[in-house]
């Protein structure tokens, strides 16, 4: 194989760019020194903490294997910006916890070596193996191995996001209901996620997250600002625009969150007016390639019977 010189090229390529990537994510890694002894002085942060996760800490604590893993998997998280990307994904797939980029990011590159083995040593032979089709094969598996992980993920936030959208109009209507009862908004949050905890887990699981957010961030713009950065659901970051607003310039909350209620409910219908409207065109697809046949069959079956017969004859 390696007397191949196309080969040795393809080979000479591989290596080189393992080694430039390499180089890259060490750079990006390495630590600036400036940014290091600000640090370790004493009373000196260089940004607040920002992640829910690290205020909140949400379910048991990990064994201590599974912790381990997700510290080696926290490495291979690449650049600052992929690494918030991924942290983004994952709050809105429901997965808040510290260690879930280094778990994902462990399970992420396992399937992907364990379906790149798979790829070889269970489908090629060994003449096949090492060769140009054993390459090609085992960077078509490695690459479906590492997607196959971020595609479920992102069909969960995506079921999420639906979930969060249809059950906002009920949150918003208790949250009315509450708040022309006198309670302030902490207890509002936690009383309507316990009332949602059956018709709507997800809605009630992100308002009792917030809920335990301002009972421990002294600004409550910020914990609003957590919400809507983890669900990115317009009627939520509409919701946390208006309260913001009507929290700095006094507007009460009842009529707040009435208005805002207006509104949600406003465009979830229209949002179901734009479904139907969408249906008749959808439905044409499945109409002519599984109603359509069958009617042409049965309508040209006895002609086409009366010709064989005539040609018969």
């Amino acid at each position: 194989m390696f007397s191949d010189p196309f080969v040795r090229v393809l080979l000479l390529i591989f290596v080189a760019g393992l080694a430039l990537t390499i180089w890259l994510w060490r750079s990006a890694t390495r630590a600036n020194p400036l940014h290091v002894r600000l640090s370790a002085a004493p009373g000196k942060h260089l940004t607040p903490v920002a992640d829910p996760a690290a205020i909140v800490r949400t379910g048991a604590p990990l064994p201590p294997m599974l912790t381990r893993i997700a510290a080696f998997g926290e490495k291979l998280g690449g650049t600052g910006q992929d690494r918030q990307a991924n942290i983004r994904l994952l709050a809105q797939a429901g997965w808040r916890r510290p260690e879930a980029l280094g778990l994902f990011m462990a399970i992420k590159y396992g399937c992907g070596i364990l379906l790149l083995s798979v790829a070889l040593w269970g489908v090629l032979g060994p003449q096949d193996r090492f060769g140009l089709t054993g390459l090609a094969v085992g960077l078509i598996a490695l690459f479906a191995g590492t997607t196959l992980p971020e595609f479920l993920v992102k069909l969960r936030a995506a079921r999420r996001h639906e979930a969060l959208s249809r059950s906002m109009p009920d949150a918003l209507d208790l949250m009315v209901i509450c708040a022309e009862a006198g309670l302030p908004f902490p207890r509002i949050l936690k009383t309507v996620s316990r009332e949602l905890a059956l018709s709507a887990p997800t809605m009630a699981d992100e308002l009792a997250y917030t809920s335990a957010e301002l009972q421990l961030l002294p600004d409550r713009t910020l914990a609003l600002r957590h919400l809507a950065e983890r669900t990115r659901v317009p009627t939520i970051e509409s919701m946390v625009g208006s309260l913001v607003q009507a929290e700095r310039y006094g507007t009460p909350l009842a009529q707040a969150l009435r208005t805002i209620a207006e509104e949600s409910r406003s465009r979830l219908i229209l949002e179901l007016e734009e479904r139907a409207g969408k249906l008749p065109a959808q439905l044409s697809v499945p109409l002519m390639t599984l109603i359509l046949p069958p009617v042409v069959a049965i309508v040209a079956t006895p002609a086409l019977m009366r010709v064989i017969r005539t040609l018969l004859q």
